[in-house]
Order: C-alpha cells, then structure tokens, then sequence
C-alpha cells in the first residue's frame, strides 16, 4: 500500500507540473497567472493545509476586480469539478470558502454567488468519491460535506438578500446603526417572508450537522482549518436564526400569527434542536453561547398553547389547506369502501 501512495503522489505531481505548463501557455498572462496561483494552492502532494503563502496568493486574485475574482472562481470550480482526488477537492474548496468569507457582504457580483440561482448540484457534491484506499473515502465524505455547506450557505446568503460572510461580522459592519438598520428590516417584513428565509437557514444547520463520522480526521490541519472557516458561517446563520425567532416569538408577532405560519415556525424550531447535538459536537462550545437554545425553548413554549388552541376541530389536508371538523371524511371511510 506504501508503495502504491507514493506512485499516487508521483503521478500527481505530474499532473501539477502539466497543469502548470498548460497555465503559462496562455495567451493571456493575466489568467496564466491566476491558474498558476490556484493549481500551486490545490496540489495532489498531501492532506496537508496549503501553506499561508499560497492561499493568500489566490485571495489577492479572488479578493480583486470583479474580473480577476470571476476568473479565479472559474478555475477553481473547474478543478474541483474535475478531479478524482480528494485532496485537491478539499483545497479547492478551502479556496473558493476563503474567497466566499472575506468578500464584502454586499458583493452580488461574483460569479460564485451567481452560482446559487442554477440550484444545488454547481458543486458537484454528491458524485465525488475518492476510491483509492479507506483513507481517501473518509476523506472524500469531507468533500461532500464541505461543497454542499458551502451551496446551502450560498442559497441561504439569496434568502437572506445579502451574501453571508465574515466581513458582516466586522466591527466595521456591525456598528450599533447597521444592527439597528437589520433588526428594522427584520421588524417590517412579513411573516410568510420571515418563516422561508429561516426555514432555508435551518436547512444550511441541518446540512452542517450532518458532518461526516470520521471526526477524528479533524486532528489533519487541512480538515481543522476547514471547519474553523465552517464556523465562521455557523456564526452568521445562528445570528440570522436567532433574529428571526426572536422577531416571530415576540409579544407583537406571535399572536398574529395564523395556524399555518405557527405550525411551520415550531416545526423550524424542532429542525433545529434535532441537529444540536451533532453541531455542539462538532463546534463544542464555539458560537455555541449566544442564547438561541434557550431562545428556541422560550418561544415553543410560547407558540404551542396557541397552536393547540387553533387546531380544535381543524385538519390539514393537501396543499396546506385546514377544513373544519364536519368537513372531514369520516373516520371509517376507507373501511366503508372496501
């Protein structure tokens, strides 16, 4: 097995120096330098982190003009879509969730972004799988994971209206004005609107509690660092969650509520704690303290009693629809028929 990795990595690092001569006979220097900078930060060579050096080489391009960070986008997804290998994916991904995160929360420019409108799939997530040895399988279970957290983040940044990223966590943009300025948008929209953006933000929690068995994968720097910059995006769903439930569970909004917006709302909730542990386990106590737990138990609490009351001689049929209780088909319908 030794020998068969290391004529792996040989052949690897053959496909890194073609990648590289085929970069440089570019007609373009500009893009030639952009494909250089990504294969050197996705090389075959290890499970090992890129170096410091390299990624941020590949962030001063996909942090630049609209042009360069398109460019760079493209070739990074192009590799990702490309390769068998698990660890080139992983890097590839690594880059593209660095790009993702230091963007400024308002660019809606970047080809990225303009990839959660063509639906889930753009990141190939489901089809990779690195059959080379046992260790290359767990590996590419990450790459699942991590491709379709980052799709889940970037279809929840469309529901939220702006892109979910580290930059909205700056002091810079979290000024007492821009908070205030959130919390109003927040406070104006309307129920329906409020319950689909967090039922899509439940969705990306769920998608990251459904992280891979293989935790103990997370001692490689590669998978440690990519669950740190994770982190970054379970902070900034967990603080547009917690908005949300606290804006829907308050005195003014909960009463006005119908049936249909409270079922959905408890139903969110419930999605919710079902994946706490998995995601306590996978963070510990990071971005684990900002309240929503206890939030989340308060608001149930608050919003059953009303459903229980509304739901007295109501059913749902298809379609979400509810009709009284002497509309409803009668209890042996179907043992009459037969």
């Amino acid at each position: 097995m030794g020998q068969r990795k290391k004529l792996r990595d040989m052949v690897g690092a053959v496909k890194d120096r073609g990648s590289l001569v085929k970069a440089s006979l570019s007609a373009k220097p500009a893009v030639s330098a952009v494909r250089a900078t990504v294969v050197r930060a996705t090389t075959h060579k290890s499970a090992a982190a890129p170096a410091e050096h390299r990624v941020a080489a590949v962030l001063s391009f996909g942090l630049g003009s609209d042009i360069t960070a398109s460019a760079c986008v493209r070739y990074l997804t192009g590799r990702l879509c490309r390769t068998r290998n698990a660890f080139v994916a992983l890097k590839c991904l690594f880059a593209l969730h660095n790009i993702m995160i230091h963007r400024s929360s308002h660019d809606r420019n970047l080809r990225l972004y303009s990839f959660s409108f063509e639906g889930k799939g753009f990141l190939n997530p489901l089809k990779f799988n690195d059959d080379f040895d046992r260790e290359a399988k767990e590996y590419s279970s990450w790459v699942r994971w991590y491709a379709a957290s980052l799709e889940q983040s970037l279809v929840a940044s469309r529901a939220v209206g702006y892109v979910l990223s580290s930059s909205s966590l700056s002091p810079s943009s979290c000024s007492q004005a821009k908070r205030e300025y959130k919390r109003e948008k927040i406070r104006v929209a309307t129920s329906s609107d409020l319950i689909r953006s967090l039922e899509v933000l439940v969705s990306s929690l769920e998608q990251l509690s459904d992280v891979p068995g293989s935790l103990h994968l997370q001692k490689n720097d590669l998978v440690h660092g990519i669950v740190r910059s994770v982190c970054q995006d379970y902070r900034m769903i967990r603080r547009e969650v917690f908005l949300r439930v606290e804006e829907l569970g308050g005195d003014e909004r909960s009463g006005s509520l119908s049936f249909g917006h409270s079922t959905r709302l408890l139903s969110a909730l419930d999605r919710i704690e079902d994946c706490r542990e998995k995601l306590v386990s996978l963070f510990v106590n990071k971005a684990n303290s900002d309240g929503l737990w206890d939030l989340i138990a308060r608001t149930k609490k608050k919003i059953c009693p009303l459903v229980r009351g509304s739901d007295r001689g109501l059913m749902v049929v298809p379609g979400g629809a509810w009709l009284p209780q002497q509309d409803r088909f009668p209890s042996n319908a179907l043992t009459t028929v037969w």
